[in-house]
């Protein structure tokens, strides 16, 4: 059995929060910039799409103003939601990064959800 990891934006971290209502994968995707490195968090940009909390682990080594992609668990902390980082995968220069083709993958993913998860 694969693991689904549906690729996400900011806006879809509620639908992907464990609960007692939340049937579907817990582990997602997320492509962003890092903008800010603070201890055991780090904040992503997601292009025109906000930023998300991430909760990094040991073997995260994120640097400022590189693109990461990012597979985590989305979770409830003080801040609000956050996603506790499982993998991270630098991406380069963000200016190498069509960001409007993640965007629309994303769009894609959740409208055809039977195809990408369920």
């Amino acid at each position: 059995m694969s693991l689904s990891t549906p690729r996400i934006l900011p806006d879809h971290l509620h639908a992907f929060l464990p609960g007692p209502t939340h049937s579907g994968p817990t582990t997602i995707r997320i492509l962003g910039t890092v903008t800010e490195l603070r201890g055991e968090h780090a904040t992503i940009t997601c292009g025109n799409n906000g930023n998300a909390t991430l909760i990094l682990n040991r073997e995260s080594h994120l640097q400022l103003g590189r693109m990461v992609d990012v597979i985590g668990k989305v979770t409830q902390t003080e801040g609000g939601l956050a996603i506790r980082v499982l993998n991270a995968v630098d991406c380069g220069d963000p200016k190498d990064i069509d960001y409007k083709i993640y965007e629309q993958v994303v769009d894609v993913t959740h409208r055809v959800k039977e195809i990408f998860y369920s």
